[in-house]
């Protein structure tokens, strides 16, 4: 009998041993994989101050790390605890994050040469800020913006598609784009994604006038406790092409300022 009681006893040593993350608490593989996003946001916020002026927009990208990893605040902060006090634990896990990293990086130098060729030339993704939103009533901000001003690689009728996923949401997004030119005018495109799932919006910029800035906002009225995420967020530039050009019929027009001389 006392011989069997020891063998328990081994048996789970051993079980707790294998198994040295109690409940609630992220395993190496998941708390590193969290780590390298976690870095990654707060690479985004050092190099973009303005866009992040205050912890309302630093919170909402937070979230969306923790969304999209399927974790909530509480079972960080246990991890972050449990790992604390497990030095050696929490060693081997930024061991792996820096090895995540290097990953990266070292795949993204691989394909440097492709990223160049895709900028220059027919198309390039020039979304400036984060790819991922939470719209919560925790937060002021129930809306999404970009602004783009006039750089070299911008050429006549460009052709800009605004792309993203909405996930759970139960009241329908308001979405505009809009084009400034060098003359005073200005050209828009609204529309209203009601559904889950991928939606997109596009301006067609003219093809015989300066386009000076593209930008855009969207925006969700939440109601009680709706929680909307928001997820692959793209603004893709393609060259103008007839077929796409065609897309300008169903653009607005107006001008802001002095009307050109005729």
């Amino acid at each position: 009998m006392k011989h069997g009681l020891i063998g328990l006893l081994v048996a789970f040593v051993v079980f707790v041993g294998c198994n040295s993350t109690p409940e609630g608490v992220l395993s190496p593989e998941e708390m590193a994989s969290l780590l390298v996003d976690i870095h990654k946001g707060e690479c985004i916020v050092e190099a973009n101050h303005s866009e992040y002026i205050d912890d309302s927009m630093k919170m909402a990208l937070k979230q969306s790390i923790y969304y999209k990893h399927n974790v909530t605040a509480e079972q960080v902060d246990s991890s972050f605890m449990w790992y604390g006090q497990h030095i050696e634990e929490y060693i081997k896990v930024y061991d792996r994050t820096i090895e995540m990293l290097e990953n990266e990086i070292a795949q993204v130098k691989v394909s440097a040469d492709d990223v160049e060729m895709i900028v220059v030339g027919d198309s390039a993704d020039a979304w400036p800020g984060v790819r991922q939103r939470l719209l919560t009533h925790s937060f002021p901000n129930n809306y999404v913006t970009f602004a783009l001003n006039r750089d070299d690689n911008w050429e006549k009728g460009d052709i800009y598609e605004w792309r993203l996923k909405l996930i759970n949401n139960r009241t329908p997004m308001n979405w505009t784009i809009a084009v400034d030119y060098s003359d005073g005018s200005s050209e828009y495109t609204t529309l209203q994604a009601s559904a889950e799932g991928w939606h997109d919006i596009m301006i067609v910029a003219d093809s015989s006038k300066v386009a000076s800035r593209i930008y855009g906002v969207a925006y969700v009225d939440l109601k009680d406790h709706e929680q909307v995420y928001i997820d692959s967020i793209s603004l893709v530039r393609t060259r103008i092409t007839p077929r796409l050009y065609q897309r300008r019929y169903n653009q607005n027009r107006f001008y802001y300022g002095p009307r050109p001389k005729k």
